[in-house]
């Protein structure tokens, strides 16, 4: 590992930074740990260390401190070294510190205290890699570009020679078997001929897709590596590049082992000429890790649900593409029935309990690729279904009132019944209705949940 690398570890107590020390020292061969117990002194002290000819791959950092927060720490020493991998080490940050930070300072990893101290090592050490992988890439870049720069400026050079070109030309194709080897192993390349057949596939893509290269090639690019996509999805990329036009967007796919990941995928025709297409060329970037930096900033951390920050986005697209479609959408809120004695009286833990199994019995019920739900407060919640038409959405509704009352969760401090139960407001949609907003049909569901409660609860109102 580079002698000059410095891991910063900033927080406001001694004694977490004497653990940190206590726990990271002799982890990371050759490279330094500096603690800073002043945030103020941080930023001073990323420059006096840049200053030195030293790089800081990593910055570890508390959310609690006098003066600044963390994530407001961690943005001003992002703006020092832009490149440095940050982690937020605390017990008490909020989900806007932690999405400030991920805006403003390119969060790599959020560690609530008090850490495992395996993972804080492997999530440093995970942070440390990628700031060398990055590092490593990007000068080999700068080498491959001033390699090819130089090889150009020779062969115009020497062109009048022939001993001369022809050594020329064998240095040329040294290089680029040299390159195309980086390529093969480091990008994510697949090339298919115009029936859909897989022709080659880098040894990177193999890695990331699980598959051999003998279980790739000549066999189809579509129904081997997109076997996990919809076909109106494949069907609209096959349609653009059938167009001899480019495609790209993010795609989740599967391995071959199940692993699910996500990349940024550019798919082009070869053309021999304007009209004749010869194949396709596929590049990916892995971005799973992007994705999974994302997640954290529209998920509820408590259920696993959507949070609210996502569901004001996607019930507005949702209508929007449902009025395209010519299709009905089902919109339903619904709370747990005298939450609030259930609280006081067997405690928060187990309120918190009641709403993951809630949480979870969402995430079992709606699976489709169009149907979401989300916690959008306390004990609220939120679902959004696509239907074909009222009676089916008035069956769902009846079926949730119905599961909720089935997981016979105890409650022995309501009128209802002696198991938790919810009260849940539908509103249906029908893709005519150009004038609803997402206000309006928020503030109408709610309406109805109240009618709900007001009618003796235990049930839903559309």
């Amino acid at each position: 590992m580079n002698a000059n690398y410095v891991i910063l570890c900033i927080d406001d107590e001694e004694t977490i930074l004497d653990s940190l020390s206590m726990e990271l020292s002799g982890c990371f061969a050759g490279v330094e740990l500096e603690l800073v117990q002043d945030n103020a002194e941080a930023e001073e002290l990323a420059r006096e260390l840049i200053a030195e000819g030293l790089e800081i791959p990593v910055v570890v950092c508390d959310y609690i401190m006098p003066g600044r927060k963390g994530d407001e720490v961690l943005a001003a020493i992002h703006a020092i070294v832009p490149k440095a991998r940050t982690v937020m080490l605390t017990g008490q940050s909020s989900l806007e510190g932690v999405t400030k930070a991920i805006n403003r300072a390119n969060l790599y990893r959020y560690i609530a205290k008090p850490w495992d101290r395996d993972d804080l090592i492997l999530t440093l050490r995970g942070a440390l890699e990628s700031y060398v992988q990055e590092a490593t890439i990007q000068r080999q870049n700068a080498e491959l570009k001033e390699l090819n720069e130089g090889l150009e400026r020779k062969v115009v050079e020497r062109t009048a020679e022939l001993q001369a070109a022809n050594a020329e030309l064998a240095e040329a194709n040294r290089t680029i078997t040299q390159y195309l080897d980086i390529i093969d192993q480091h990008v994510l390349i697949c090339r298919i001929d115009k029936a859909g057949t897989i022709t080659y596939a880098s040894e990177a893509f193999c890695r990331r897709s699980g598959f051999e290269r003998s279980e790739l090639i000549g066999h189809s690019y579509w129904y081997t590596l997109y076997f996990n996509l919809s076909e109106s999805r494949i069907q609209e990329i096959m349609t653009t590049l059938e167009r001899g036009e480019t495609w790209q967007g993010e795609i989740r796919h599967q391995s071959k082992d199940g692993e699910y990941y996500w990349v940024h995928e550019i798919v082009s025709p070869d053309l021999a000429d304007e009209s004749l297409i010869l194949g396709f060329t596929s590049i990916r970037q892995d971005i799973t890790d992007k994705k999974a930096v994302e997640e954290l900033s529209i998920t509820d951390a408590l259920t696993g649900l959507y949070n609210r920050r996502h569901f004001n986005s996607v019930l507005e697209r949702e209508l929007g593409r449902a009025r395209l479609a010519n299709q009905w959408l089902a919109f339903a809120i619904f709370d747990v029935d005298h939450f609030k004695p259930y609280n006081d009286n067997y405690g928060h833990a187990a309120g918190d309990e009641v709403l993951k199994r809630i949480g979870q019995l969402l995430n079992e019920r709606y699976r489709r690729g169009r149907d979401y739900v989300f916690r959008i407060g306390g004990e609220e919640f939120a679902v959004l279904i696509t239907v074909r038409h009222p009676a089916e959405a008035e069956e769902a509704a009846a079926n949730l009132v119905s599961a909720i009352a089935d997981l016979k969760l105890p409650h022995g401090h309501t009128p209802v019944a002696p198991y938790i139960t919810i009260s849940l407001g539908l509103r249906l949609i029908s893709p005519e209705e150009e004038s609803a907003t997402v206000d309006q049909i928020f503030i109408e569901a709610d309406s109805r949940l109240y009618r709900a409660k007001e009618s003796g609860r235990n049930r839903y109102v559309r």
